[in-house]
């Protein structure tokens, strides 16, 4: 049975997954020749940042739980997140969001790479590491759908 905390944090991550996912959704809708699928767009890549800079926190979370090398990977990997979600509030809303896919991508390998033992293991139980495997998927879904449905600018 999972705890209280696991619990938790896999309602949020689920919370604000569908909350971009509803924002993809409503920039999709907008033609992509239309002005303000520009704006859909940087709001859409202020969520993803915005959401990117709680997975680093929860990495970080997961580094500071665990002992040695693996607390120096994830605790590099944190911030370096946190600085490409600040990076991305002063791109283009397009290379925001492409940006944002590539890092939700590497925060899902990272997670992978602990749930399989391919690193070394952190405190977070496997329920935990796939729900926030799941969640870095689906939001690097969502950076990415609107790229894919207008040709580059």
């Amino acid at each position: 049975m999972a705890s209280e905390a696991t619990r938790a944090l896999l309602a949020g991550a689920a919370t604000l997954v569908l909350a971009l996912a509803a924002l993809t959704i409503q920039t999709l809708r907008i033609p992509g020749h239309a002005p303000h699928r520009v704006v859909a767009e940087l709001r859409l890549a202020q969520a993803a940042a915005v959401l990117l800079a709680f997975s680093a926190a929860f990495l970080a979370g997961m580094g500071a739980s665990a002992a040695g090398p693996v607390a120096a990977l994830d605790m590099a990997c944190a911030v370096l997140a946190c600085g490409l979600a600040l990076m991305t509030l002063v791109r283009d809303p397009r290379a925001a969001l492409a940006w944002l896919g590539a890092a939700f991508l590497g925060r899902a390998v990272l997670d992978l790479g602990h749930a399989l033992g391919w690193l070394p293991p952190v405190a977070a139980p496997r329920g935990v590491l796939a729900g926030s495997l799941v969640a870095n998927l689906c939001a690097a879904a969502c950076c990415a759908l609107p790229l894919l449905r207008t040709p580059l600018r």
